[in-house]
């Protein structure tokens, strides 16, 4: 009697059990889905006769519509133990707001027949929905553009080729030489592959995601491998501002800097360096700047701050001033604060990051990029009224670094008169850094509030918090100018004493 128990139990536990295998999902296809077609999940493990759970979870990109998540169950069928098979209908394609790209996972589930276990694989998965066969695609191409789109790709500089093979990429009919794409060296022929996020098929989904203050751009080139990606301020896509209001804030500006604190502490300072030491340091910033533009390696923030350190250490060694290592933390926090603002430590994007237009250098665009500026300038000018050798080569590279950082860098990439123009600017911030005396204090304090704000537009846009900083900075910088140039005004500091060579 117990041995049959024993059995019927056995047999009831037998019958209860679901040999689910573990699943594995290799890949996802095909990239592109147009309504009509049927998206592919191949794998292993997958038992026939059971319906899968599948779920899409991740960002969706949508041309013009700010980027959002998505958690969508999807129905499919399983073919075979390696195949399962989803229908792409109008309805899902409508779900997704047409035209789309999903980037995130896709995930495979199946539940035991008892529902006491589930088994699952996911895979990361990115994938264009595409709301017409190709050949409506084709035949949409004759369609009038969308105004809005059409105003984006030109507010950028670019012309982009109507037609529409079903397949990623728009082509680059011609590029105005004064926009932002001819600036970071888009050419006809490239091809724009994606905006935001969101791969193109079309130059009407030339929209970008108005929820942000720059778009990056996918740019892709005949010969070269990978993509290039490019950041493009949306200020280069709306209307200006009216010039009676750039014209008050301008004056506003002016009326603060002149009556800042900050500005009446400063002291015109007078260096003790001789015309040759001056033709010296122009050299090196000319040799400097041909440098930085066709040595790639050097295009990097990282080796201009160890070069700074090594000429700063270099001159504390051969003068005994302790100036060279307040110079340099001065420095290495003001490029700290521009990298912040960039998000990136490449020199390359963070000089894309300030055109079109001059009011975008770093030392107009932000309030935390305008005092790391005025920091700067005391770090370059601590050993600059110096004129010893090791403080040439120290101001020479710093200025070179500091017009990249502040100043827009070279506008015409590979050129000797973008060469030139890179080089008048280090220049002309090295005198700007020679004709200023800011105190310890002063800089410090600036270096605080720089850092301070560049970090507080990590969670925060500070264009909202200062609207219209470029053209009350662009005042404040006029009234400096003023008050050092005219001699009424200026306030003589003591002259330092030159260190010999």
């Amino acid at each position: 009697m117990r041995a049959l128990a024993f059995l019927v139990i056995l047999l009831g536990a037998c019958s209860g059990y679901d040999d689910l295998a573990l699943l594995d999902v290799e890949s996802i296809e095909p990239p592109e889905i147009e309504t009509g077609g049927t998206l592919r999940i191949h794998g292993h493990g997958f038992p026939l006769g059971r319906i899968p759970e599948i779920r899409l979870r991740g960002s969706i990109y949508r041309p013009g519509v700010r980027a959002s998540r998505i958690d969508a169950r999807l129905a499919g069928e399983v073919r075979s133990e390696s195949l399962i098979e989803i229908p792409v209908v109008e309805e899902l394609i409508d779900a997704l707001g047409g035209r789309a790209t999903v980037d995130g996972e896709l995930r495979v589930g199946f539940r035991a027949a008892d529902g006491r276990r589930d088994v699952f694989s996911a895979e990361r998965v990115r994938v264009d929905f595409l709301p017409d066969t190709s050949s409506q695609l084709r035949a949409d191409a004759i369609r009038e553009e969308q105004p809005s789109a059409l105003h984006v790709s030109q507010s950028f500089g670019l012309e982009l080729s109507p037609e529409e093979l079903g397949t990623v990429g728009v082509e680059v009919v011609s590029v105005d030489p004064d926009g932002i794409a001819a600036h970071q060296g888009v050419k006809p022929g490239d091809r724009i592959v994606g905006v935001d996020g969101m791969s193109l098929y079309s130059r009407r989904d030339f929209l970008p995601d108005p929820s942000r203050t720059e778009s990056t751009v996918l740019v892709a080139r005949d010969g070269l491998r990978g993509v290039h990606a490019l950041r493009w301020p949306h200020e280069a896509t709306q209307p200006s501002a009216e010039p009676v209001a750039i014209g008050l804030f301008v004056l506003l500006g002016l009326l603060l800097g002149w009556l800042s604190p900050a500005t009446l502490c400063l002291r015109t300072g007078r260096s003790e360096g001789s015309l040759s030491t001056w033709l010296t340091r122009a050299t090196l910033v000319a040799i400097f700047a041909a440098l930085l533009v066709f040595v790639p390696a050097l295009q990097w923030t990282t080796m201009w701050i160890l070069g700074l350190g090594t000429f700063a250490a270099l001159f504390t060694l051969a003068g005994r001033d302790r100036a060279g290592a307040s110079s340099f933390s001065f420095a290495v926090i003001a490029t700290l604060t521009v990298m912040l603002l960039a998000r990136t430590a490449s020199l390359s994007l963070i000089i894309s990051a300030q055109h079109p237009s001059v009011l975008r250098w770093y030392l107009f665009q932000s309030p935390a990029s305008f005092f790391a500026c005025a920091a700067y300038l005391y770090a370059l000018r601590a050993v600059g009224v110096r004129a010893s050798a090791s403080a040439s080569l120290y101001s020479a590279a710093a200025a070179t670094f500091g017009a990249a950082l502040f100043l827009g860098g070279w506008p015409l990439a590979g050129s000797i008169a973008g060469i030139a123009a890179f080089a008048v600017k280090a220049a002309l911030l090295m005198a700007a850094a020679g004709a200023f005396g800011m105190g310890p204090k002063a800089a410090a304090v600036c270096s605080l509030l720089g850092a301070g704000l560049a970090l507080l537009g990590l969670v925060i846009d500070l264009a909202s918090l200062f609207p219209q900083w470029s053209a009350l900075s662009v005042g404040a910088v006029c009234a400096l100018a003023i008050r050092a140039i005219v001699p009424p005004l200026r306030r003589e500091a003591a002259p330092v004493m030159a260190a010999s060579s």
